[in-house]
């Protein structure tokens, strides 16, 4: 199939070079391009409508619901471009009603998925992913020889914005855990234990969760700070998400309160 990859982040390019591995023809655009000796099998190009000139599947892997916009519908938006039975597949995660705008103002044939990846720790160097998805069961299946190149696991869960949904939940409960796992190293530490070693042991207690490895290793405090550049986002998407709701959450709010402060 002929693939639009547009973002090339620390997911985007890893995820893109698997779909060219597949035997996929990927054209694919970021603004910071990556060296061409670290974009294997991607034919880079110089613009997201370059990208998309008669592409069967456009792939957004951009940090924003305001980049996914643009991308789509801005001035230089390539909503205009696609051919009818193009599918678009969103893997920003934003707000639920952003996927659901866009999903129903597309000219009609177009299908927009909201393709929401994870991946637990423990699994990471698989390089596999879990494609959690939102939309038209039909285009979701039709899209499938470029989503098995990367997914372990395609969960259908739903219509326009579900799949947003489920990964807002998974994100803030991550982000509970990173929070929880964080403090209690700190209870660990001040009680005369050692990090690495306690962490180590509680994996395999019954207090683990999948964030637990990250802190028997010694780059854990760097993988934090990067992992806090996303749960900021994602855990006030999810927060807004249950207020608009009426869900009552008020452990996973204190749980992840740190991450709505500057």
């Amino acid at each position: 199939m002929k693939v639009a990859w547009i973002g090339l982040g620390q997911m985007g390019l890893p995820t893109a070079k698997a779909v060219a591995a597949g035997g996929h023809q990927v054209r694919a655009f970021d603004v910071q391009a990556p060296a061409a000796e670290n974009a294997q099998g991607l034919t880079l190009v110089g613009s997201p409508r370059e990208a998309a000139q008669d592409a069967d599947v456009v792939c957004l892997a951009v940090f924003s619901d305001d980049q996914v916009a643009d991308v789509l519908t801005g001035p230089e938006g390539v909503i205009d471009l696609l051919k009818p039975g193009a599918i678009v597949a969103v893997f920003t995660t934003g707000s639920i009603e952003s996927i659901q705008g866009i999903a129903a103002s597309v000219p009609a044939g177009i299908a927009i998925l909201d393709t929401c990846f994870s991946r637990k720790q423990s699994e990471m160097a698989s390089g596999k992913l879990t494609l959690l998805v939102g939309g038209d069961a039909d285009a979701i299946e039709r899209g499938r020889p470029v989503f098995d190149t990367f997914a372990r696991a395609i969960f259908h869960v739903g219509e326009s914005g579900a799949g947003r949904a489920i990964k807002l939940v998974n994100n803030i409960l991550f982000a509970g855990h990173l929070q929880l796992a964080s403090d209690a190293m700190k209870l660990a530490e001040s009680l005369g234990l050692e990090r690495a070693s306690t962490a180590t042991a509680l994996i395999q207690c019954s207090g683990a969760s999948d964030v637990l490895p990250w802190f028997a290793g010694d780059d854990w405090s760097a993988m934090l700070e990067t992992t806090r550049r996303y749960m900021v986002k994602d855990v006030a998407a999810a927060i807004d998400a249950g207020q608009t709701a009426g869900a009552d959450i008020p452990a996973l709010s204190a749980a992840t309160a740190t991450y709505l402060t500057k």
